[in-house]
């Protein structure tokens, strides 16, 4: 699989909750960041992890958390993916963030996820 369609799949996987892609396309003990900001930001190591610190934790945080696609980016073992968190909180009206994630891949997975992201557009409409 190539590396743009191997993040696509991920993101696929995540969507789906489906954990046994998540496992396949991903390195045991892959390493997941997220902007110290971002509400519940920080390092995330392995798939259980992730799941609950991360996607379990947005899911119960936000009335709203997708994100969108505008654009990805191959080089070697380096994926860039532009795009946009679509996030409803407190305010009650979906608002656009601007963010970009990193992937590193190594032997054929995904090692490291990297976010960079406007946190304070996220904190201007956070739920809590």
């Amino acid at each position: 699989m190539k590396t743009k369609e191997l993040v696509i799949a991920l993101y696929q996987a995540f969507g789906n909750r489906d954990r046994a892609a998540l496992e396949h396309l991903c390195d045991p003990a892959i390493s997941w960041h997220q902007n110290p900001g971002f509400p519940g930001g920080g390092v995330h190591v392995g798939i259980d992890a992730i799941l609950q610190n991360v996607f379990e934790a947005n899911t119960a945080r936000w009335k709203v958390f997708e994100f969108k696609i505008l654009n990805l980016i191959a080089e070697d073992d380096t994926v860039v993916v532009e795009g946009v968190y679509v996030v409803e909180g407190r305010t009650h009206q979906r608002v656009e963030v601007q963010t970009a994630h990193v992937f590193t891949l190594a032997n054929g997975r995904i090692c490291k996820f990297q976010q960079y992201c406007d946190t304070k557009t996220l904190w201007d409409h956070y739920p809590g």
